[in-house]
């Protein structure tokens, strides 16, 4: 690929991430569909949706790459709050979960409305063919990024070891908030 052409898509992901995950921008989102939390917190439920609603704290903390303790500190925010409920891990006792309760899964369905939104008036003088297109391309270019490449891995023997994947999570589990209603 030409370094014009590939400056210009780093550009455009760059000002894309730096822009949807600004904590004005969240916290402005959030205030605008009436959910009263601050960035750290937007960020976890939608990590916990993409989850499918419950998830243990120490895979939230290292998808929000935060420390345990300072995951702990957010759960109990979110318990105070009453977004999350705390329970033992269905497959091991020993192990903690939290779960969405009725008002946290209002407030992830609300972000998520606010999102399509957000995409739909963007779209919205596309064509039905420019969004498919749009859209099939962007999957595959996130599903590559989420597999590490070669030349990010420093192996001992790079002849005996393959990149890994990284897990992919989707918002399946929980229906989208047009689904139901």
């Amino acid at each position: 690929m030409d370094a014009a052409p590939r400056a210009d898509l780093l550009s455009s992901l760059t000002r894309l991430m730096s822009r949807w995950s600004s904590s004005t921008v969240q916290a402005r989102i959030a205030s605008g569909v009436g959910v009263a939390l601050d960035p750290t917190e937007i960020r976890a439920v939608y990590t916990l949706g993409l989850h499918g609603g419950a998830a243990r704290p120490s895979v939230l903390a290292d998808e929000l790459n935060v420390t345990r303790p300072t995951m702990s500190k957010l759960v109990a925010r979110l318990l105070a709050d009453d977004l999350v409920t705390r329970g033992a891990h269905p497959d091991d006792g020993r192990a903690a979960t939290v779960a969405f309760t009725p008002r946290g899964l209002d407030a992830y369905r609300r972000l998520v409305t606010a999102g399509h939104d957000m995409v739909d008036h963007v779209l919205a003088d596309w064509s039905p063919a420019e969004i498919d297109a749009f859209g099939a391309l962007l999957h595959r270019f996130v599903d590559g990024l989420l597999t590490e490449s070669p030349a990010s891995l420093t192996p001992a023997d790079p002849a005996r070891e393959e990149p890994a994947a990284h897990p992919r999570h989707r918002a399946t589990a929980i229906p989208s908030p047009t689904e139901g209603d």
